[in-house]
């Protein structure tokens, strides 16, 4: 297994020094799906960890040998006072000596709110023509196929489904699947390739939102459609899989979203189009799939208790009651400092996940958030300004209008799609496409619908 990974990490890379955009096909690809690595017992690599830094490598070993200088972008220039602010918060938390853990750790940490910075820079900085942004949003499409059909097989027990998950999908550092297989004696909340149920309630979100805007724009022939009616409905019963209150309620807020572009594309009919044959399609597959996950003993249980929950509205009262919830010692951490927060370093009893906000809060405070929300506001002023360009770049800037809004909505209960595992890949790299296009967008002048 080993050399297997990094044989093929290797081949990947040689891949890369030809093709710097084949490589950064290939990074989103693999950062989504490659299988993670087990060193011992305790720690666990994964792909993009590694190629990341290989790609920017490769894109400063070219710009060393032409004439042509890099780009940037102002608002690349925001992530890093945010990045500097988080670095300022760690300092001053390690200072204190009150903090546990390693430096280790807290490089490790950084790394991964680095990592969106890179990805950024390296989608702005590389020209993106028309059939590359167009292969990427096909993939991402495309790579929901397998993550569906592993969830699926998650929940409904199949044990080439559980294998895979243990062999590839694992860490120590997250132990959802572990319990469940304890507590359940199978993975009856589907983590998919993420780990985590919520994790993988957050990529299936973002598949509905970007099938169901694709639907709405009507860009593509007939037979892409059906193939998008196919992949939404897919996504749909995957993300019931999850048995996540998250995907429960996040489901409401991509129709929601779906039906405010509708009326800014004036496209209402095809709106309430994709609504009907999308209900009729998906009601089919609950009569068929349903009866194999009713099977499953913890199911219906599950499913019953989280839409209890939402009814009730006390969806949320695990994460923040003040007193009795997972985040209770994590508000008065962040109590104690508020402006800049604790950096990344460890505070005994406090659990720094679930939700974005609170998590930022901790890392570093008021400040930071702030900072945050303001990298934020930059990149839906951006993608709404750009996204009546005709074609794929305005399809690019919208669809990352409409995965901001989401991510900004879904956060209170998850990493949502800035920070989370796998995923923060896809939603960075969009962003860093969206921006590329205020060069290469503005050029093109409006031109009667496009087909495929």
């Amino acid at each position: 297994m080993h050399v297997f990974w990094l044989l093929t990490l290797a081949v990947f890379m040689g891949i890369a020094l030809l093709s710097l955009r084949f490589g950064m096909i290939l990074y989103l690809i693999n950062a989504l799906i490659f299988p993670s690595l087990w060193l011992g017992e305790e720690v666990t690599l994964r792909f993009e960890l590694i190629y990341c830094l290989w790609l920017v490598f490769v894109f400063f070993l070219r710009k060393s040998v032409s004439v042509s200088t890099f780009k940037w972008h102002p608002m690349l220039s925001r992530y890093v006072l945010f990045l500097t602010a988080i670095i300022f918060s760690t300092m001053l938390a390690y200072l204190s000596k009150e903090t546990e853990g390693s430096l280790i750790y807290s490089f490790v940490s950084f790394y991964g709110i680095l990592r969106p910075l890179l990805v950024m820079f390296l989608f702005f900085s590389v020209p993106v023509y028309e059939n590359f942004a167009r292969r990427i949003l096909w993939t991402f499409l495309w790579l929901s196929v397998p993550i569906a059909l592993l969830s699926i097989g998650q929940t409904l027990g199949l044990s080439v489904a559980q294998k895979i998950t243990l062999w590839g999908y694992t860490s120590p550092s997250r132990a959802p699947v572990f319990k469940l297989l304890k507590t359940r004696g199978v993975i009856i909340r589907s983590t998919g390739v993420f780990e985590s149920p919520v994790f993988n309630a957050n990529y299936f979100l973002m598949v509905l939102i970007t099938t169901g805007f694709l639907l709405v724009r009507d860009r593509y022939k007939r037979f892409y459609n059906l193939i998008l009616y196919f992949l939404l409905c897919l996504a749909f019963m995957s993300g019931v899989t999850t048995l996540s209150s998250t995907f429960l309620l996040g489901f409401g807020i991509v129709v929601g979203l779906l039906f405010v572009v509708s009326f800014y594309l004036r496209n209402q009919w095809h709106f309430l189009r994709m609504v009907t044959v999308a209900t009729c399609i998906i009601g089919l597959s609950i009569v068929f799939f349903l009866p194999y996950f009713l099977q499953q003993p913890f199911f219906s249980g599950e499913l019953h208790y989280r839409f209890q929950r939402i009814l009730s509205v006390s969806v949320l009262e695990t994460r923040y009651n003040p007193e009795e919830g997972k985040l209770a010692n994590t508000y008065k951490a962040i109590a104690q400092r508020p402006i800049f927060g604790w950096g990344l370093t460890l505070l005994e009893d406090v659990f720094v996940g679930d939700s974005f906000y609170v998590s930022t809060l901790y890392w570093g405070g008021i400040f930071g958030l702030v900072l945050f929300l303001w990298v934020v506001w930059t990149i839906l002023r951006h993608t709404w300004q750009y996204s009546r360009i005709v074609g794929i770049y305005g399809e690019i800037n919208m669809l990352c209008f409409l995965w901001t809004l989401l991510s900004l909505a879904i956060a209170f209960g998850s990493g949502s799609g800035f920070l989370t595992l796998r995923l923060q890949e896809w939603y960075w790299a969009i962003v860093g496409i969206s921006l590329n296009t205020c060069l290469l967008g503005a050029k093109f002048v409006p031109k009667r619908k496009e087909i495929m």
